[in-house]
């Protein structure tokens, strides 16, 4: 089968290995579609925690897949097409070993591409449960890639008062407002502090979610939280440790929140509530798809989701 490598930090390649050999109490997956993640840029580039070169498939998570070989005893049967969690994060390959509790079907009248977004959507839920009282409340999010969008989408749809996005990359502070957003900032030219004090009448943010994974957005945060209010840190940092200016955060008695491992829920309930949200046309995640490559074109996908050419958001891999 074929599957991308990391082979050095900033290079991967397309490689033929066997194709994987499965237990009794595991499936067979065919894969479909896999998105590439804000995470696996990380990966790739930062090596935070990858070893080069790293195993073929390494690190893919967000994942449709044909069921190719079956459970003996049960499970899905062969043609079931299911979203596969990846806890191995070896999905950026053809063919991909899942347990039976790692995935979920796909309900016929749902295309891959939605599909294929629970995945994400179901990690932004699953932080939201750890969020106080949304409704009437003042918001922020820092970062408008497919994460900070989903999160702009869900907050909007929880009831929140304004919500106040702001991103560096033009085309995606502009496309925030269809997800809901009452306010954008492009933060490279305009000062979201001044945004966010106008948008809430100088009260600030009750709810601040930074979606990028940076010291400076991380720290941003502090400037855009009300005091009492919740910072969460949801963005996938680049490097393990982070200058923090703990003391302003300090100052605004801000609770900070973080959100990983979402595919640890008990039942997968989050991904599953993602699921279902969308195959009932509660949500529609699929504008966040700007770019739908071949899987021999990897290269190509990881280099727009990592420069955003081309007014690249969500670059996802077929086969």
């Amino acid at each position: 089968m074929r599957a991308v490598q990391y082979r050095a930090p900033g290079e991967l390649a397309l490689v033929t290995v066997p194709d994987p050999k499965t237990q009794s109490d595991e499936l067979l997956l065919r894969t479909e579609m896999v998105g590439i993640c804000g995470s696996d840029l990380h990966f790739l580039h930062d090596g935070s925690p990858a070893v080069y070169p790293c195993k073929p498939g390494f690190s893919g998570h967000e994942c449709v897949g044909i069921v190719e070989k079956p459970l003996s005893g049960g499970g899905p049967a062969r043609g079931t097409r299911v979203l596969a969690l990846a806890p191995d994060y070896d999905a950026f390959a053809e063919l991909l070993v899942a347990k039976p509790a790692t995935v979920i079907s796909v309900p016929q009248r749902l295309d891959t591409e939605r599909a294929l977004l629970a995945q994400q959507l179901g990690t932004v839920l699953f932080c939201c449960r750890k969020l106080p009282n949304v409704v009437d409340r003042h918001v922020a999010v820092v970062g408008q890639g497919p994460a900070g969008l989903l999160f702009t989408m869900v907050l909007t749809a929880m009831g929140a008062a304004t919500v106040t996005v702001c991103d560096v990359v033009q085309h995606r502070a502009a496309c925030a407002e269809a997800f809901g957003a009452t306010h954008s900032v492009h933060n490279a030219h305009e000062d979201p502090v001044s945004a966010v004090a106008a948008a809430t009448n100088g009260k600030m943010a009750d709810i601040v979610v930074e979606a990028v994974g940076k010291a400076a957005t991380i720290n941003l945060c502090a400037s855009l939280v009300r005091d009492g209010g919740d910072v969460v840190i949801f963005g996938v940092p680049k490097t393990p440790v982070l200058p923090l200016r703990l003391e302003r955060f300090m100052r605004k008695n801000a609770r900070l929140v973080t959100s990983v491992f979402a595919q640890r829920e008990p039942g997968l309930r989050s991904f599953r509530l993602a699921m279902a949200m969308i195959a009932d046309g509660r949500l529609d995640p699929a504008p966040l798809i700007t770019h739908q490559l071949p899987f021999g074109e990897a290269a190509r996908g990881f280099a727009l989701a990592q420069t955003k050419q081309e007014r690249a958001i969500k670059v996802v891999l077929t086969f």
